[in-house]
């Protein structure tokens, strides 16, 4: 009897496995569990690498940022020390100084001390601390304060001191503990030092020490991007810390990051007692001090942990909830699963004639009809795919275009400023007068296209307003073919490129230089030409500014300033290369020592449009 049982009980199963509802049951079954848990830990690894690589660069984002705030703060206190350059009467009492009476010293010191004082009191420098002044013997001319120095030998002799000549008026940036162990004092962290002297006069000069705390480094280390366990570490040129947020797990990272970080820039992961750290790192090419952060990976990854839970619990909810709905509504679903899936095979091939047949109600005939809808506007998008890219054009254009004004207005003021220190009263109101003009040119023209002769005005005011500024420095020249005068060009093309010349030319020369604008109709086309006698640009250099002529405008990320570039010679090309593509061409050649000729070759034809009516008056 038992045994008849088992037979019957083993029958009944063998009959239900061999129906095909069931076989399909449980393959369904063992699809789904072994889709879910593909899915799960490819989405888990997927997850894991995203985040670990944004982490990654976002740490070294932010030490970008962090050697960029230092930089331009260290720039800003260099500015300050260069104070005598300003009035010739310093630079006379550097030279002649040796041979003053005891009187004459006192004054000169007084006033070389007053003019210090006066700079780093009138501006707020964050962490200043104190100012010594040194002669070339190693004499104290002056101080902030009631400092004690060591004997004059010493200072002579001194490290720091010795470098500062070397860098002959480059400012030399010192860490803690270098030096004649002056800089240990509690409330300093670092220092910088700068020489200056009559560049005819080598032997004579005067060497300006400013001491800095940590204000500077503890106000960068307050980011908001930063987790709780997050460390910044600051690196001197000797590889001595001189800052430090907080406490580094253990007492050997700090060594095991100066051993490791010895590149430009990059990131490593080492073991503390704390566990994994990833450290992100940046040399300075101004200070050439190292930011380095310190990220604990806990912190990093901790979230993931918890999503790792979470996807779990869903993925088996998920995986339940889909079964039982195979089992109530496989049949219905798959027929216009199906036919979903021909019409997608169909799209792939490119046919977008065929449409999806809409069943019920239901989610799958809301896909269907989605599906539809999508297919419509896909097809609509390509067939309006260029006019919205020339739409997209004509936005960067506007974009670049309004980059430029500001970045000479703030040149400009900056004039206006250092010769009201001067008191000469009658160039500052040439100049407002130049100014307003050119702004006066850029308001009352509302029109992209103007004339060559309305940019050629206004070249002129703009040279008078650097006549001015370099004192007669600069010889400025025409040579315009007399039918050029009224050719068609962007507004605001050539004051970039003479702007070029001036600041990264001629300004740099010793001596007077020349700036030529010339334009010819060549046979292949209408050459605008800017020329400088500077300084040159070397080769390295000049690679670097024609690999940046990139016509691929959506794949580049724009500079913010113009201490990153890209705001001069770079937006005149981009904004011709947007109109007329390959049809234009943009040449820069330059030579070390003999100057720098900017060629821009335009179309004969081009299909600028002039305005009809302009009123002198109209703004």
């Amino acid at each position: 009897m038992g045994t008849n049982a088992g037979r019957w009980i083993i029958g009944r199963v063998r009959a239900w496995f061999s129906q095909i509802r069931t076989t399909l049951l449980f393959s369904y079954f063992i699809v789904i569990l072994l889709c879910i848990a593909l899915v799960g830990t490819a989405s888990f690894y997927i997850s894991y690498q995203t985040m670990a690589a944004r982490i990654e660069s976002a740490g070294s984002q932010i030490v970008g940022q962090i050697e960029n705030n230092i930089d331009n703060d260290f720039h800003s206190k260099r500015n300050l020390l260069l104070a005598p350059y300003y009035d010739q009467q310093y630079i006379d009492g550097i030279n002649a100084y040796a041979e003053m009476s005891e009187q004459q010293k006192f004054l000169f010191r007084q006033n070389l001390v007053n003019l210090y004082l006066k700079s780093f009191n009138a501006t707020p420098i964050r962490g200043f601390s104190r100012f010594q002044i040194y002669y070339s013997n190693g004499e104290l001319l002056g101080a902030s304060d009631d400092f004690k120095p060591p004997a004059e030998a010493k200072i002579r002799n001194a490290d720091w001191f010795l470098r500062t000549i070397a860098a002959d008026g480059g400012v030399y940036f010192m860490g803690r503990g270098e030096g004649d162990g002056s800089i240990d004092a509690d409330n300093t962290s670092y220092a910088s030092s700068i020489l200056i002297r009559d560049f005819s006069n080598p032997e004579r000069f005067i060497v300006v020490r400013v001491e800095y705390n940590d204000e500077l480094f503890r106000t960068i280390g307050q980011s908001d991007d930063l987790s709780a366990g997050s460390r910044i570490v600051v690196f001197d040129q000797n590889d001595k810390t001189v800052y430090a947020s907080g406490t580094l797990p253990g007492p050997a990272p700090a060594t095991e990051l100066v051993a490791r970080a010895t590149g430009s820039k990059g990131k490593f992961w080492f073991n503390s007692d704390r566990g994994d750290m990833l450290a992100s790192y940046t040399r300075s090419n101004y200070t050439n001090w190292k930011i380095v952060l310190v990220m604990p990976r806990s912190e990093i990854f901790g979230p993931l942990d918890r999503i790792k839970t979470t996807v779990l619990y869903t993925a088996l909810v998920a995986f339940a909830f889909t079964f039982l709905l195979s089992v109530l509504f496989g049949r219905v679903i798959t027929k216009p699963i199906l036919n979903l899936y021909k019409t997608v095979n169909r799209l792939k091939r490119g046919d977008f004639s065929e449409r999806v047949a809409v069943g019920p109600n239901n989610e799958i005939g809301r896909i269907a009809a989605n599906f539809n809808a999508m297919q419509d506007e896909l097809q609509t998008l390509i067939e309006t795919k260029y006019v919205n890219q020339i739409k997209l054009q004509e936005v960067e254009l506007k974009m670049l275009y309004s980059q430029i004004n500001p970045h000479f207005l703030y040149n400009t003021l900056d004039s206006i400023r250092a010769m009201a220190d001067y008191y000469k009263v009658g160039e500052i109101g040439e100049v407002a007068q130049a100014l307003a003009d050119m702004f006066r040119y850029n308001t009352r023209n509302r029109d992209e296209i103007v004339t060559l002769q309305e940019e050629l005005e206004q070249i002129d005011a703009y040279m008078k307003i650097q006549g001015i500024r370099f004192d007669d420095k600069i010889v400025y020249e025409q040579d315009i073919e007399a039918s050029l005068y009224g050719f068609p060009v962007l507004k605001m093309t050539l004051q970039p490129l003479v702007e070029n010349a001036v600041f990264h030319g001629i300004e740099r020369k010793r001596g007077k230089g020349t700036i030529r604008i010339s334009a010819r109709r060549e046979p292949d086309g209408v050459h605008l030409a800017v020329t400088d006698d500077g300084v040159g640009i070397s080769e390295t250099r000049l690679g670097e500014l024609r690999a940046k002529l990139n016509w691929q405008l959506h794949r580049e990320e724009w500079p913010d300033s113009a201490a990153e570039g890209g705001i001069g010679v770079r937006n005149v090309y981009t904004r011709y290369a947007i109109r007329f593509g390959e049809r234009m061409s943009f040449r820069i050649d330059s030579r070390k020592g003999v100057g720098t000729r900017i060629t821009l070759v335009l179309p004969i034809d081009n299909d600028f449009a002039l305005p009809q009516i302009r009123s002198e008056y109209s703004t």
